[in-house]
C-alpha cells in the first residue's frame, strides 16, 4: 500500500471508526428512551428480509403489530422468517429476486394485488461484489440490487397510489456513500477493465440518497416522508462474504442486526419532519450527507438521476415484449 492510499485508509477509520461501530451505538441509545411504537394495523413492505439488518427490521415491525411484506429470494428462509418472526404481527413471504427488474414488478403486482396501502416501505436489499457479475437482464448486478429495483419498486407502489397518503419510505444506505457523488457515468459499469465493487457500491448508496430528494420533491406535499440512513458498521451476511478482512480486523465493534436496524424503526415510528430530505440518518439524528467536499459537486440532479433509472427499467419491458 502506498503512503497516500494509507494516510487515506487511516484518515477514514481514524474519523469513523467509533462512530460506526458498537461503541458508538451504545453511547448515543444511553440518552434515548425507549422505541415504544405500536404498528397495530399498518402493512410494511421490507425488501432483503430474511437476513442481517432486514430480518431484525421485520421482526421489530411485527413485534409491535405490523404485517409485514417480506422480499427475497429465498423460500426457504422466507417460510423460517415468516414461522419465527415474533406477534402480534405476522410476515407475508413474497418469492423474489431483486436483481431482476421483471421480477421485482412481478413482485409489485403482487403487492398492489392484495389491496392494502403500504404504510411503510423499507428498500434494504444491497449488495457489495469483488468481481464484475451482470444478470440475465443485462445490467451489472450490484447495481441492480441497490439502486435500479429500489426504483422499479418504489415507483410501482407510488405511481399505483398504494403508498398510503401519510406512508413512509426508507432507503438503507451506507456510510460509504461518503466516498462517492452522484455520477450516472459509473452507474452500472460492466467494464471488467474499469469496475471496483467497493466504488460502485458507494455510487450505488449515494444514488439512494439522491432518490430520495427526488420522491419527497415529487410527492411529498400529500405527507409522505422519505428518509435515507445509514445503520452503521454491522456483522452481517453480507460483510462476512465481501468484506472478510474487514471483518476479521473489527468482529469484536461490529454493531448486531438489531443495532443496525434501530433508526429504520424509530424514523417509521416517529417521521422527523425537522430534517430536509437532504439528511442522512444515523442513530436517530440527522447527519451531513457528505463528508469530503469532492462529494458534493455533480454535474448530474435527482432529477437526471430518476429519468436515467426509468429509462433503464423501461429497456427490460421493451425487449420483453419485442
Amino acid at each position: 500500500m502506498d503512503l497516500v492510499r494509507l494516510k487515506k485508509v487511516v484518515g477514514f477509520y481514524g474519523r469513523f471508526l467509533v462512530s460506526f461501530s458498537a461503541v458508538g451505538y451504545r453511547a448515543r441509545a444511553l440518552t434515548w428512551p425507549p422505541l415504544g411504537a405500536d404498528f397495530t394495523g399498518q402493512t410494511w413492505v421490507v425488501t432483503g428480509a430474511t437476513g442481517g439488518i432486514g430480518r431484525a427490521i421485520v421482526e421489530g415491525a411485527t413485534s409491535r403489530g405490523a404485517t409485514v411484506l417480506a422480499l427475497a429470494r429465498s423460500n426457504e428462509k422466507l417460510d423460517a422468517l415468516a414461522r419465527g418472526a415474533p406477534g402480534p404481527g405476522r410476515v407475508i413471504p413474497l418469492l423474489t429476486d431483486l436483481s431482476l427488474v421483471a421480477d421485482t414488478r412481478r413482485a409489485a403486482d403482487a403487492i398492489l394485488a392484495r389491496g392494502a396501502r403500504v404504510d411503510v416501505l423499507v428498500n434494504n436489499v444491497g449488495l457489495l461484489l469483488d468481481d464484475l457479475s451482470v444478470t440475465a437482464e443485462g445490467y451489472e448486478t450490484s447495481y441492480a440490487t441497490n439502486l435500479l429495483t429500489h426504483w422499479v419498486l418504489t415507483d410501482a407502489l407510488l405511481q399505483s397510489s398504494a403508498l398510503a397518503p401519510q406512508a413512509t419510505i426508507i432507503e438503507m444506505s451506507s456510510g460509504g456513500m461518503y466516498n462517492a457523488p452522484l455520477t450516472l457515468d459509473y452507474m452500472g459499469m460492466k467494464d471488467p477493465k474499469k469496475y471496483n465493487g467497493v466504488y460502485a457500491y458507494a455510487v450505488h448508496k449515494r444514488g439512494q440518497a439522491e432518490l430520495v430528494k427526488y420522491w419527497q420533491a415529487r410527492h411529498g406535499a400529500g405527507g409522505l416522508r422519505c428518509y435515507v440512513m445509514h445503520p452503521g458498521w454491522a456483522d452481517t451476511d453480507g460483510v462476512k462474504t465481501a468484506m472478510p478482512n474487514f471483518r476479521r480486523r473489527l468482529r469484536s465493534v461490529l454493531r448486531d442486526a438489531a443495532q443496525g436496524a434501530d433508526t429504520a424503526l424509530w424514523l417509521a415510528a416517529t417521521r422527523p419532519s425537522s430534517a430536509g430530505p437532504e439528511a442522512f440518518w444515523f442513530d436517530r439524528k440527522p447527519r451531513d450527507a457528505h463528508a469530503f467536499p469532492h462529494t458534493m459537486k455533480s454535474k448530474y440532479s435527482p432529477e437526471d438521476l430518476a429519468k436515467f433509472l426509468e429509462k433503464q427499467a423501461d429497456a427490460v419491458a421493451g425487449r420483453a415484449a419485442a
